[in-house]
């Protein structure tokens, strides 16, 4: 159980930190595109930024260099909402964490365990692993579709 939760806490700061929006994110809406709305709840703090990565397939599924990859400035705490316009219909699973300190990473404690918040599409199931891409994934069928997404700590 140690290494599952070491694999964990290894990669999701690598795979969240900060990168340009990839050449191949969508720009213009087409006919099968639409745009997706997140909402992120639980925001504790009014500063720092949001870091966001949407993946669409198992095989990209945290793969910085495969998503696309944006950050929202926080101004607020509560909620806050944000839009990805231009998004292929489709399956997609969504990463992100409140960067609190701007630093450009998930920052972690001596033992390896996040200290800033995050959270994914949907819940996982068990916060001792990395939750697996079909685990977090939703459909992404409409003009414009909302997810509602809450931030944890990881002693939530």
């Amino acid at each position: 159980m140690i290494s599952i939760l070491f694999r964990f806490l290894m990669v999701l700061p690598a795979l969240m930190a900060p990168g340009p929006i990839q050449p191949g994110a969508p720009s213009v809406a087409g006919p099968g595109d639409g745009q997706l709305i997140i909402e992120v709840g639980n925001i504790k703090e009014a500063k720092g930024t949001i870091w966001v990565g949407i993946y669409d397939s198992q095989e990209n599924y945290l793969v910085k260099e495969k998503a696309i990859v944006q950050g929202f400035k926080v101004e607020k705490t509560g909620e806050t909402r944000f839009s990805i316009p231009g998004l292929p219909f489709g399956t997609y699973a969504v990463a992100l964490f409140h960067d609190v300190n701007d630093n450009g990473e998930l920052d972690r404690n001596f033992l390896g365990i996040p200290t800033e918040p995050f959270a994914f599409s949907r819940p996982p199931r068990s916060k001792w692993r990395l939750p697996s891409f079909s685990e977090v994934s939703f459909q992404f069928r409409s003009g414009s579709q909302r997810l509602r997404i809450s931030l944890k700590e990881w002693y939530d």
